[in-house]
């Protein structure tokens, strides 16, 4: 809908958020399907702004603890990922970013797999694939999209980066500044047509630059590795028998949580098993026992040390979380 007034405005919608836990963000955040583990202790704290037209998305966002992030970015939508120029460093398909030069690229649907620190901090444009097509072909750049389906980053110069960035943190402070939520038609011919259209130009110069994304086999079997921790949480985990069973050594096994995430195996599985029992003490009923009787059943033998632990991580102890969501626990 447009409103007639003296000049012609177009509503967006608009989302700025405070949030302190991750349910609360996977709630408000739009068209991203993202799930979290948490894996050092201490809160989860983060600001969310999100503009909202049709066809075209800017966004901010960061987090300040250590997190394992999964899930799926927006269908039919192309987004493109531009750090902070203070942002920390993240791991993203097993790799690295190099500096805050490095643009993430999401194809539609495509899986986010990546591992964040505290510092992360991203400026994120999602474009409609039907409007980034015509953009491309008024731009006459009609090969640039097959190219794209190839990477999943571009390594910009560093005035290419602070240029894009600027532009998005500039249409951000626009938008929270318009009291009504509505912009011109220069604002919308601004956020549709300039905007990803200038993200095109700086991709284009660079598409060469970037390696095409790779997977490579031994990745496979360490996923295979952590997907086994996940559905056998309830039994004693022995990290030499789960590596042996997928063929690796249990210091290759090892190294890859170091490198991929920066914490041992045993640290995953104490984060995982914390994180499923919290999940389950959010829907029962509080009576006596429930706390001790679900913490054994994912392998905590000693109440104080979990109680120690379950505090540090999620910042209260269980027999506070019991009974505190309506809501189903999550597979």
């Amino acid at each position: 809908m447009t409103i007639k007034n003296d000049i012609e405005q177009e509503p967006f919608l608009w989302i700025d958020f405070t949030l302190n836990d991750f349910e609360h963000f996977q709630e408000v955040v739009h068209d991203w399907k993202i799930d979290f583990l948490q894996l050092d202790g201490g809160s989860f704290h983060s600001e969310l702004k999100q503009i909202i037209l049709p066809e075209v998305q800017v966004a901010h966002t960061h987090f300040d603890c250590h997190l394992d992030q999964k899930g799926t970015s927006p269908e039919k939508m192309w987004s493109f990922v531009i750090m902070g120029e203070d942002a920390s460093m993240y791991r993203f398909n097993h790799t690295m970013t190099k500096s805050t030069s490095t643009m993430i690229i999401y194809t539609p649907g495509a899986g986010i797999n990546a591992v964040t620190f505290s510092g992360f901090e991203v400026y994120i444009l999602s474009v409609t694939q039907e409007h980034l097509s015509h953009l491309m072909q008024k731009m006459g750049m009609d090969q640039a999209e097959e190219k794209l389906l190839k990477l999943d980053r571009v390594e910009l110069e560093a005035e290419q980066a602070d240029g894009l960035r600027e532009v998005l943190k500039g249409i951000l402070l626009k938008a929270a500044a318009y009291e009504n939520k509505v912009m011109t038609s220069e604002g919308k011919e601004l956020m549709l047509n300039y905007l990803p259209m200038k993200f095109l130009k700086e991709i284009g110069e660079k598409i060469g630059c970037a390696k095409e994304k790779t997977i490579k086999e031994k990745h496979f079997l360490y996923l295979e590795a952590r997907a086994y921790m996940h559905t056998h949480l309830h039994e004693p985990l022995n990290i030499e028998e789960i590596a042996k069973k997928f063929q690796l050594s249990g210091r290759s096994l090892r190294n890859y949580f170091q490198e991929e995430l920066n914490i041992s195996p045993k640290q995953y599985l104490i984060a995982l098993r914390l994180t499923k029992i919290r999940d389950e003490l959010q829907v029962l009923e509080k009576e006596t026992g429930v706390v001790e009787k679900t913490a054994r059943r994912f392998g905590f033998q000693h109440m104080g040390q979990f109680s120690k632990s379950y505090k540090t991580y999620f910042g209260e102890l269980p027999s506070q979380t019991v009974g505190t969501s309506k809501g189903f626990v999550a597979f």
